[in-house]
């Protein structure tokens, strides 16, 4: 499966990044459903790749039924983050399964990569751990916190310019983990 849309994605745009995550990048045995995480080296190319991949991967038939199609503001009022959850079939197969496909710009994709990876535990443990650490983290960055209205944390805006998930680990004081041993 992860050749299959690695090879679609250097149809559409050559050089580009495709990681699956979730279970898939933690080597568990089966998977619900497919996080595809996707970037690109040069941090600009990735801009307006997800809707030609989408057409790309719906032209082969793999791409069966869209669920959420959400493109980034080209204003930069957002994440930057694009998104599509659909459901696709494997070749030869009518069985509809759940894909995720999130593209990231290059300077947030770590950040990216630990949210969809996971597992939920130790995502729950990092977000945990940085609030303790004043800050705020999610699949966009590890923001300083803020105290908004009625006391809530909210995050600042900019987020610290970490560009590996090891760099995270390490800033938060978390163990490293590789991807295969996330399943706390």
């Amino acid at each position: 499966m992860g050749h299959l849309l690695k090879k679609a994605g250097d149809d559409v745009l050559p050089g580009v990044e495709i990681v699956c995550g979730g279970s898939y990048r933690r080597g568990k045995a089966s998977c619900g459903d497919l996080d595809i995480l996707i970037t690109h080296p040069d941090g600009k190319s990735h801009v307006g790749f997800l809707p030609q991949y989408v057409k790309h991967l719906k032209d082969m038939k793999f791409l069966r039924e869209d669920l959420v199609f959400r493109v980034h503001s080209e204003e930069g009022t957002d994440s930057g983050v694009d998104t599509y959850f659909g459901l696709c079939t494997y070749p030869g197969r009518e069985l509809r399964h759940r894909i995720d496909f999130k593209v990231y710009p290059r300077d947030i994709h770590a950040f990216g990569l630990i949210a969809w990876t996971g597992n939920d535990v130790l995502n729950r443990r990092l977000r945990l751990l940085a609030e303790s650490k004043g800050f705020r983290l999610d699949d966009t960055g590890l923001f300083p916190a803020t105290r908004g209205s009625g006391g809530q944390r909210g995050k600042g805006s900019a987020s610290l310019k970490l560009r590996t998930e090891k760099e995270v680990f390490d800033f938060l004081g978390f163990p490293w983990l590789e991807p295969h041993e996330r399943n706390l």
